[in-house]
């Protein structure tokens, strides 16, 4: 691990935490911007700029035992980082704590689920993301930000996959065999998180690509697509998943073309999010 500068109030040890989060800066098939690499680092220092009191869930989370475990650092490719992966992530949910990861592009989250499901067998996947990315490979490779959706399907199964705000898939898309996936569209004509919620089990993991939401609104991402989800949108989705959750990571975050630093503010205030919404007291009282 290479230690870092810590996200805002995640100073516990990892020993007392009940959330550990991680940074993994990779950016080695990124495909049209270069740069996400720097999304840990721009994401860290963006989550400063938030009251650690959370209004609308009456809870402060610097009363929440909370551990930044640094960055993944001296993997050579990505098979050494998808060892450092594992053994990283299993120790964490073998622990009994819920990970939160910070990229660096979309490849790394299959070798997250990956651990996961070693531990919760019948995990299924949500996905945010503007692209379906279910190629089998992309620029000759297996393991692409292109092709998270498709080596996802191959640890969870392909019925445990539902893609959220898609709006781009490769031409002559004709696979038999498919992820569910709902485009942004969908999402505002009907009540997307219900259905959902209603055909998805527990325990769940949820990854989030940044560019799921709007580039107007959030443009420092590796493929800006538009019309996307609003911030508020995302945020009802994390709110609402939450508490079935085992794992979330967020990815995609690029500071090179993040005007005013909009996309890392969003992805550190949906960490704030995730913690809120999964902690929140009684507030019928």
């Amino acid at each position: 691990m290479n230690q870092v500068r810590t996200f805002a109030s995640f100073d516990s040890s990892f020993d007392k935490a009940d959330y550990i989060l991680t940074g993994i800066p990779y950016d080695k098939t990124s495909s049209f911007r270069t740069g996400t690499d720097r999304g840990p680092e721009h994401i860290r220092k963006a989550s400063y700029c938030f009251e650690p009191y959370l209004m609308e869930y009456d809870i402060s989370i610097d009363q929440i035992d909370l551990h930044d475990a640094g960055d993944l650092s001296g993997f050579e490719d990505f098979e050494e980082l998808r060892v450092d992966i594992r053994e990283t992530l299993s120790d964490i949910v073998k622990k009994d704590k819920f990970p939160i990861t910070l990229g660096g592009e979309h490849s790394i989250s299959p070798p997250i689920v990956s651990s996961i499901q070693k531990i919760f067998p019948e995990l299924e996947v949500i996905i945010l993301d503007a692209h379906l990315d279910f190629r089998d490979e992309y620029g000759g490779k297996k393991h692409s930000h292109a092709t998270v959706s498709r080596r996802i399907s191959e640890i969870v199964g392909i019925e445990n996959i539902t893609v959220i705000g898609t709006r781009s898939l490769s031409e002559g898309f004709t696979e038999k065999k498919k992820p569910t996936y709902f485009t942004s569209k969908q999402v505002r004509e009907r009540d997307c998180i219900e259905k959902i919620l209603m055909e998805i089990t527990e325990p769940i993991y949820l990854s989030i690509d940044m560019d799921v939401a709007d580039p107007s609104l959030v443009p420092g991402v590796g493929n800006p697509e538009p019309f996307g989800l609003s911030s508020v949108e995302v945020k009802e989705f994390v709110s609402r998943l939450s508490p079935d959750l085992v794992g979330m990571d967020i990815v995609e975050t690029n500071p090179k073309y993040d005007v005013s630093d909009v996309t890392s503010n969003l992805a550190a205030r949906l960490v704030y999010e995730l913690i809120g919404s999964r902690e929140k007291r009684d507030l019928g009282k």
